[in-house]
């Protein structure tokens, strides 16, 4: 895989792997395999999408401008990523009022997702975006507490919610044994994740999703 990523090195200013495949918590089979590239040739993302990977395109100046804001996804490629060809632009990052907005609006999206995905039998969809909105979640937390970072891991994650002493930790670690195990998730612990988010940020759809 590697090598055919470094075929298109000469058309990026940066190209390498993004989030749990850099990371011990990686599953096979249920993580996605992310890339991002840091170019202004969109076709990278038909090419590295035709590798079966989830990539991330953007420009350089698309770049520093969403770290400027504080946008989490340029926290993810500096700090959740494994470069493995050019490198990346010299940026600071600050966690700004935007980053908890897209950390908040993301834990209702991933929900959401996890619905639709359990609505149409895709038990992994379901489970991982179950993750992710839990993982949101807390990331929101520890945003508005002024952590200094923003939890990325498992492990910093489960770390997080215990510093924060949040009442749901449990729920995390259910959540994140049925991933590592490669375990189905009910539509009773989506539900279960629905009332955690509502009651800490609000949910504009009904629990169950839109499903009729």
């Amino acid at each position: 895989m590697m090598y055919n990523l470094l075929d298109l090195c000469s058309k990026a200013k940066s190209i390498g792997y993004l989030g749990s495949y850099t990371r011990e918590d990686y599953v096979e089979g249920i993580s996605d395999i992310n890339v991002f590239a840091i170019s202004e040739e969109k076709s990278l993302v038909l090419e590295l999408g035709s590798y079966g990977l989830s990539p991330v395109v953007i420009s350089e100046d698309l770049f520093r401008n969403l770290c400027s804001k504080g946008d989490p996804i340029c926290y993810y490629i500096l700090y959740d990523s494994k470069v493995i060809c050019g490198e990346l632009p010299k940026v600071d990052f600050l966690i700004t009022d935007y980053t908890c907005q897209r950390l908040e609006k993301s834990a209702k999206s991933y929900l959401k997702l996890s619905y639709e995905a359990y609505y149409r039998q895709d038990e992994i969809g379901a489970l991982v975006n179950a993750v992710r909105a839990l993982r949101s979640l807390i990331q929101f937390k520890a945003c508005k507490n002024k952590k200094e970072r923003i939890p990325i891991s498992d492990s910093e994650l489960e770390n997080v919610c215990k510093e924060l002493n949040l009442n749901y930790c449990d729920s995390l670690s259910d959540l994140l044994h049925l991933k590592k195990h490669k375990l189905p998730i009910t539509l009773f612990s989506i539900n279960k994740i629905y009332d955690i988010i509502n009651s800490e940020i609000g949910l504009e759809f009904p629990k169950g999703g839109m499903h009729e």
